[in-house]
Parts: C-alpha cells; structure tokens; sequence
C-alpha cells in the first residue's frame, strides 16, 4: 500500500500556522441593502467594482468613464407662455360705491357696491364686506352668526342672509340642492359636497385660494372663475 498521499497530507497540516483562521466575509452586493434609495438621487455616475471568482474584496473602484455627447436635438415648436393669474383691478378704500352693475375690488380687499345692481344684490355685497378678512374657521358661521372665523359655507350663509334670501346658515351639500337651478345674472352659487362658492356682480366670495394671485385663504373677494367641474350651479329667483 502507497503511504505516499496519506504522508503529504500530513505534511500539510503539520505546515498550517497555528492560530490561523479561514478568512471569509459577507458577499453583499452594495450598501443599499443597509440603506435603501439613498444611492438612487447623486449627480455623480455609480462607481462599478469589478467582481472575482474567490470573494476577496476588489482593489479599489474603477474611475468612471465620461458618457458620450449627444448631437444636438434640433429645435421644437416655441410654446405661449402660460396665462398668469387674472389681477383685479382695485379703488382707494374709502370707495363705497361705483358706477354701473360691476363691483370693483377696494384696495383694503373689501368691495365698492355697484350703484346699478338690484338692492338684494347691493345688499349682498354689503353684508360679505362685514367679514371679508377673516380668516378661515371650519364650522364658523354655523353655530352662530356672527363669529371669529368662517368657513365656506358660513361665509356664503352669511352674505345671503344679509341679503334677506336666505333664513339661516346652511352647510355646501344643502346649498347645492337650494334656489334654482343654474347660474344668475347678478349672482352666482357654485356648490357640491364638500365646497361653496359664490360669484355676484363680477366679484367672487370663496375661502378657497384658488385663481388668488396672492394665494391667499380665508374670506375674500377674488376674480371669477365659473362653474368648476363637479359642483353644481344654483342662483335666487330673479338674480
């Protein structure tokens, strides 16, 4: 029997240093597995390891090669610039009234009455002036008329209740079922579920930044902007 092998194994172990450990380390594939997403948002090109058979760790990483340059795309169509938001034009603050049917906006952001408008809707314009500023108020107008705060549906409430139309505060989904059906002439009431707006004399009452270029919330006169899709036009008979 050949002892040869047997012996060269033995050499081999007897060779092996004593203390020494089988180096080994966790084979992941980039630190992402730690922390997620963060290595998703750099400016910089990924820096690519070069991968071996053995496990070992890499050298070190491989500088990024520049990307080729595009040919230039020919020019596209010019496109308009987008409509800025419309500005209403104001008058000094101690304007109470104006000629004609338009209310104007007065530069404290309550709003001079048209002279040629009905007197309900005179009458209207009047009353939102009283608490155009405040600010907005979830519930307020309801509980009580007077408040420190409206919300949409309050503040609306509150106009027509000024104008003698309308008996008590009402919240958006009754107001979109209340007067009749469509817009008015002098005054508009656009209303669904959840929101209330109203539009009269050229003047729109809304707690709603929307179409503000001052982006600004609670009760204000703003432009005008219609019937919004999902909300239901109402007006009062004659108006």
């Amino acid at each position: 029997m050949r002892l040869w092998p047997v012996f060269a194994c033995l050499l081999a172990v007897l060779a092996f240093p004593v203390g020494a450990s089988a180096h080994h380390h966790h084979a992941y594939d980039s630190d992402e597995q730690y922390y997620p997403g963060e290595y998703d948002e750099g400016d910089d090109p990924p820096v690519e390891w070069p991968g071996d058979d053995d496990g070992d760790l890499p050298p070190g990483p491989v500088a990024p090669q520049p990307a080729p340059v595009a040919p230039d795309e020919p020019a596209g169509p010019e496109w308009p610039d987008e409509p800025e938001e419309p500005v209403l034009p104001t008058v000094p603050a101690t304007t109470g009234t104006v000629k004609g049917k338009t209310a104007m906006l007065r530069t404290d952001g309550k709003a001079a009455i048209p002279r040629g408008a009905p007197a309900r809707v005179r009458a209207a314009i009047a009353a939102a002036n009283q608490i155009v500023g405040k600010p907005y108020k979830w519930g307020g107008g309801h509980a009580r008329l007077v408040d420190s705060g409206y919300d949409c549906s309050g503040a609306v409430s509150y106009s027509l209740i000024g104008a003698g139309v309308l008996g008590g505060s009402m919240v958006s989904g009754s107001l979109a079922r209340w007067g009749a059906h469509g817009a008015g002439r002098w005054l508009s009431i656009y209303a669904n579920n959840g929101h209330v707006y109203m539009e009269v004399a050229g003047l729109r009452l809304d707690t709603s930044p929307v179409g503000d270029p001052a982006a600004r919330s609670g009760v204000r006169w703003r432009p005008l902007i219609g019937r919004r899709t999902g909300f239901h036009a109402r007006h009062v008979v004659g108006l």
